[in-house]
């Protein structure tokens, strides 16, 4: 508040010459945010000569120095127009603090987006414990900016962290939910059941959530669904649910069952399970030791073959075309044999009554098959 009330009373008493510093301050200020860009990616591009443009202007070095040439060029006006002593020692704190930051902000995504780790990983980049590295290394240098910013300012932090520790226990009891989250993540950095760009379905029988995994951090866990949606699960579900990773199999499975009406004969059955048989023989998709096709059993409203075989096609799109081809060649199949897949339904028996010599006996009794549908 002093420095501001400093600030006020300062400009009260500006002079004609103070105007004229401050017009070429502004001027200079507005010079370095246009030549900032160009003179930026000069200098990227004399480290970087074989990127485009494009790959320069979202280089780290380019942003870096751009944030460097505008911060240095507000430092450089506010001392061409000449303010008290006071003033300009608070500047010069903001000034520092502002590249120290830059600096650090420089580093961190060095870490994060650079290849300062990635040149080491040979084909790890996406491993959930160098992205926790990545993350932690961040941390670090942002606490380190923040302490630098009190210390610079002349706050007692010896002070700030003992009030911290009269105040441990409630903060534990607050984060006892994120240590838990903590403690999951790290149990799925060393089970790994999933990895960035793996296809899961994490839950229950009853409610289960599927997706691509985009990110694993210590708290959480993000999929991106079918819908294109970013589902973020905490750890600590994850830990207590069923996870299946459909990106590890080997195989899929293919089957089906056929229900066919009561009255197909024998031969009939006969001829479709063995031309089911030689059409799967000769399908390329198909493990031929897996291929079992059988009369499996006779219900109250139809006879049921049972068609089980496994494929190598384990891209989920790849394996729909394959069960869409498969489900056609049986219906063909039936077609060419005359055979409609049964329907769930239910025998009805009606018997009727004819009156003789006024004494009502039964007689012939009529079967009739009544097919209800469920």
């Amino acid at each position: 508040m002093e420095k501001i009330n400093e600030l006020i009373e300062w400009i009260q008493n500006i002079e004609l010459s103070q105007i004229i510093n401050i017009i070429i301050a502004i001027v200079l200020v507005i010079f370095t945010v246009i030549l900032s860009p160009l003179i930026s990616y000069i200098i990227s591009k004399i480290f970087n000569w074989k990127k485009s443009k494009e790959q320069i202007k979202e280089g780290i070095l380019y942003n870096c120095l751009k944030s460097l040439i505008i911060v240095g060029g507000i430092y450089v006006a506010t001392l061409i127009i000449g303010f008290s002593k006071e003033i300009d020692e608070f500047i010069q704190k903001i000034y520092r603090l502002s590249i120290v930051w830059i600096i650090a902000k420089t580093t961190a995504d060095a870490f994060t987006k650079g290849k300062i780790l990635k040149s080491k990983l040979k084909g790890k980049e996406n491993d959930p414990v160098i992205n926790i590295i990545n993350k932690t290394i961040k941390v670090v240098l942002y606490i380190f900016a923040g302490y630098l910013s009190f210390k610079e300012f002349g706050f007692d932090l010896g002070s700030l962290l003992t009030g911290l520790g009269l105040s441990t226990a409630i903060i534990a009891l607050a984060a006892q939910d994120t240590f838990r989250d903590i403690f999951s993540g790290l149990s799925i950095f060393w089970d790994k059941p999933f990895a960035i760009g793996d296809y899961v379905e994490i839950g229950t029988t009853v409610k289960t959530i599927s997706g691509t995994v985009e990110e694993i951090s210590f708290r959480s866990t993000k999929l991106r669904t079918p819908e294109d949606a970013i589902v973020t699960i905490q750890n600590s579900n994850i830990s207590t649910q069923n996870i299946i990773n459909w990106s590890v199999i080997k195989k899929r499975v293919y089957k089906t069952n056929l229900k066919l009406p009561l009255e197909t004969d024998e031969a009939t059955i006969e001829k479709i399970i063995n031309r089911i048989k030689f059409i799967l023989k000769y399908n390329k998709d198909i493990i031929k030791e897996s291929t079992n096709v059988y009369f499996n059993t006779i219900d109250a409203d139809g006879v049921n073959i049972n068609v089980y075989v496994e494929t190598k096609i384990v891209n989920y799109a790849e394996y729909q075309k394959l069960c869409n081809k498969l489900n056609l060649i049986m219906l063909n199949i039936l077609e060419t044999q005359q055979v409609k897949l049964a329907y769930p339904g239910q025998n009805i028996y009606i018997k009727s009554f004819e009156k003789e010599d006024n004494e009502t006996k039964p007689v012939k009794i009529h079967s009739k098959a009544v097919k209800i549908e469920k």
